[in-house]
């Protein structure tokens, strides 16, 4: 049996004026479900979100937002989108499901075709790689296999056909990086450069242009 959402009291969980406390009320609504939103501040050595004193991880925060406590028997928060060791948050990717279920989940994840792993900005940082990093690095920096990374480049898989690519100068990227972490820079700097707020915050964590030696 599913629980239903006691959302006034996990808000009032998530206090403080601090930029992750901030960053997580300002998310809880997020309603994007076609991208990942990554968690642009502390993670355990597994790469999932923590926050606060006693380093509660975020994905179970925005589960239960979402979802409700867990029910009985469905401890685990699990990712449809296979990317919680990435640091992903987005609510409409989480939900409680039991330990068999998330590990089969995971499973079945690791055999999807790379394009469902892959956000159209992290191919187009992929491509703007070639012929500057190995494709073994680049293929470590975004967690898929060297094949993937030479299909992109070669423009098998995710062809290059998007009229809306945004790839950022050395300066930019150190722009971003130079501005303070809260929700209103990010969305101020999403607007100048004509990307959605998650490429900043994706910026501001060197998930995306971790590359450049700045």
């Amino acid at each position: 049996m599913i629980n239903s959402p006691d959302r006034s009291s996990l808000v009032d969980r998530v206090t403080g004026n601090g930029a992750a406390a901030r960053w997580i009320r300002a998310h809880f609504d997020y309603s994007e479900s076609d991208w990942c939103l990554y968690w642009p501040f502390s993670r355990n050595e597994n790469g999932y979100g923590l926050f606060g004193e006693r380093s509660t991880k975020v994905h179970r925060i925005m589960c239960e937002y979402r979802n409700g406590p867990a029910p009985e028997g469905q401890p685990e928060a699990a990712h449809s989108c296979g990317n919680g060791h990435l640091g992903c948050v987005n609510p409409m990717h989480l939900s409680w499901k039991s330990r068999s279920e998330n590990l089969k989940e995971m499973y079945q994840q690791g055999r999807k075709p790379m394009r469902y792993k892959l956000t159209p900005t992290q191919v187009d940082e992929i491509r703007a790689l070639k012929d500057r990093a190995r494709p073994d690095e680049i293929a470590k920096q975004f967690g898929v296999t060297q094949s993937t990374i030479r299909e992109i480049h070669a423009g098998r898989i995710w062809k290059h056909d998007r009229k809306d690519i945004r790839i950022f100068t050395e300066d930019e990227v150190r722009s971003v990086l130079s501005t303070s972490s809260d929700p209103k820079s990010a969305a101020r700097l999403s607007k100048e450069f004509g990307v959605s707020v998650n490429t900043i915050y994706r910026i501001r964590s060197r998930q995306s242009y971790g590359w450049m030696d700045l």
